[in-house]
């Protein structure tokens, strides 16, 4: 796809769809529409010799942490992928790792990239698992996800709860279990969604997100599932 001009009345915006796309645009650079996946920059002649940073819009690159028994252990990003209606977004796993790479990306190592947020969740499980402290430790974790699959109005959603979420006063989220594939199956030993374990549409605030080895946070512990 060819560089273009950038928008001249709103230049974080994309000149092709309008798109909130970079929040303190450079000359000196070519930025990629997530919504359309135009390219484009102040000087299209100069592609060549300018930096391409890709997508930069602070809502496909904002952290999500991830936490285990509330202490900091990676984050989840949102990726787009596609263009317009045939766009789906995934979700990268990033995990912590200042240790072994203090100066290398921030301090964070890439995992892996899923169709689901609770899917990129399973996979810093099973990370945790094989390196954490204890390995191998495959039993069942509790998960609290944040539901962004779009199924936010469930049945245990009161109207005034839907209000409320529209409003941007509360968080819809799921609970459930991850648990780990048994041989002989090919990802034996991976950690995987058990979507008929998980209760989506609860309420809760934002830092319950993350991995629980221990016992489910207690404002959605009541509908957690029984493992």
């Amino acid at each position: 796809m060819p560089v273009i001009d950038w928008y001249s009345n709103k230049a974080h915006q994309c000149p092709q769809c309008h798109h909130d796309t970079v929040a303190d645009p450079s000359r000196w650079e070519v930025y990629t529409c997530c919504n359309c996946a135009t390219r484009f920059t102040r000087f299209p002649r100069l592609q060549r010799f300018l930096r391409h940073v890709g997508v930069t819009c602070e809502f496909c690159t904002e952290r999500h942490p991830v936490t285990v028994d509330g202490e900091p252990f990676g984050f989840l990003r949102r990726r787009h992928n596609g263009i317009g209606m045939y766009a789906e977004h995934q979700f990268e796993a990033w995990l912590y790792d200042t240790d072994e790479f203090a100066d290398h990306r921030d301090g964070v190592s890439y995992r892996s990239t899923r169709a689901s947020r609770a899917e990129a969740m399973a996979g810093l499980a099973r990370w945790r698992s094989m390196f954490g402290l204890v390995e191998d430790d495959l039993s069942p974790v509790f998960a609290v996800i944040v539901d962004e699959r779009f199924d936010k109005y469930g049945p245990d959603v009161t109207e005034e709860q839907r209000d409320a979420f529209l409003d941007g006063t509360l968080d819809a989220y799921g609970v459930g279990a991850l648990r780990a594939f048994v041989p002989p199956h090919s990802r034996r030993g991976q950690f995987h969604v058990d979507t008929d374990t998980y209760t989506w549409g609860l309420i809760a605030p934002s830092y319950l997100e993350g991995i629980y080895t221990r016992a489910v946070p207690k404002p959605p512990a009541a509908y957690a599932p029984q493992l």
